[in-house]
C-alpha cells in the first residue's frame, strides 16, 4: 500500500510540471523539471460538497504553510488510480468550483501544493458528487418545514478567488493597495461579511499573524462577481524578506465558515 502511494506521488510529480491536458485527463510528457518532490507537506482538511448543489461540487481545503499555489484533481475510483486535472492551471485559492461533474456519479477529490520550488504529496482523497434530482424536488417541496422544524439553513457565503497587490516589492511602513476578487457562486444572497487582512511569515493563519485592515461588506445579490480595492499600512521596522497577505472572509455569525486566501509580497528596506 505504501508502495502503491509512494508511486502514485510520484507519477503525480512528473505530470503536474510538465503536462498536456486531453480533455480533463492529465498526461505526463516528461519528467524533466526544476522542481521536485521532498518533505513539503500535502494540504490538509479537504472537503468536497456532498449533494449540496445540483450545478457544481464545491471543493474546499485548508492553506499549507509555505505554500503558494494549488492544483486539484479528481478521479471516480476510491483508490485513485486514474486522476484527472479539474483547475485550469495552478490557483492561490484553497477553494474551486467543478463545473464538469457529472449527475448521479461519485467523485473523489484532492489537492496538490507547490511554492514553485518544491510540490507536495497529493492530500487525502475526500468523496463529493452533485444533488441527486430526486433530492431537487424533495427540496422544493420540504425546505420551508424542514427550516421552521430544525432550524436549518443552506450555507450560503463569499469566496475569494485572486489577489494583487499592486507591486511586489515594498518597504517598511509603506502604504499597500491591495485589489481582491470576491464571488457568490450561490443562487441566493450571502450575509453579511466581515473582510480581515492579516500580515503572515509562514501562510498560516495563527495568533503570531497581524492584522492590517478589516472591511465590512453587506449582503450581496445572487451570483455576483466583483473587485474590492483596499488601501493600508505596512507595520515600521519591518525585516527584509517575504512575507505573506492572508484575506479571510467571516459570514456574519459564522466565525468557522471563515474562507482564506493568500499572496506574496517581499519588503525590501533601503
Amino acid at each position: 500500500m505504501r508502495n502503491r502511494l509512494f508511486l502514485l506521488n510520484l507519477l503525480i510529480v512528473i505530470s503536474l510540471f510538465n503536462t498536456e491536458v486531453v480533455g480533463a485527463q492529465v498526461i505526463a510528457k516528461s519528467a524533466n523539471s526544476s522542481i521536485k518532490a521532498i518533505n513539503f507537506p500535502s494540504p490538509k482538511g479537504i472537503e468536497a460538497s456532498d449533494g449540496t448543489y445540483d450545478k457544481f461540487v464545491l471543493i474546499r481545503w485548508e492553506a499549507t504553510e509555505k505554500a503558494t499555489d494549488y492544483k486539484v484533481l479528481r478521479t471516480t475510483s476510491p483508490k485513485g488510480t486514474t486522476l484527472q486535472e479539474i483547475s485550469n492551471g495552478w490557483q492561490k485559492s484553497t477553494w474551486i468550483c467543478d463545473y464538469g461533474a457529472q449527475p448521479n456519479v461519485d467523485y473523489y477529490y484532492t489537492v496538490v501544493a507547490t511554492n514553485s520550488k518544491e510540490i507536495s504529496p497529493i492530500g487525502e482523497f475526500d468523496k463529493g458528487f452533485l444533488k441527486k434530482k430526486e433530492d431537487i424536488v424533495i427540496e422544493d417541496k420540504e425546505l420551508l418545514v424542514e427550516n421552521e422544524a430544525y432550524g436549518t439553513q443552506k450555507k450560503i457565503f463569499l469566496l475569494a478567488s485572486s489577489l494583487a497587490p499592486n507591486k511586489s516589492k515594498y518597504s517598511s511602513a509603506e502604504r499597500i493597495s491591495l485589489s481582491t476578487d470576491f464571488q457568490n457562486i450561490f443562487d441566493q444572497p450571502t450575509p453579511k461579511t466581515e473582510i480581515r487582512i492579516y500580515l503572515s511569515l509562514d501562510n498560516i493563519l495563527d495568533w503570531n499573524d497581524k492584522l492590517l485592515h478589516t472591511k465590512s461588506l453587506s449582503s450581496l445579490p445572487a451570483n455576483v462577481n466583483f473587485k474590492l480595492t483596499e488601501e493600508f499600512q505596512l507595520p515600521e521596522n519591518m525585516l527584509n524578506g517575504i512575507y505573506y497577505l492572508i484575506v479571510v472572509t467571516s459570514p456574519e455569525n459564522a466565525i468557522l465558515d471563515s474562507k482564506t486566501i493568500s499572496t506574496t509580497i517581499t519588503v525590501i528596506n533601503q
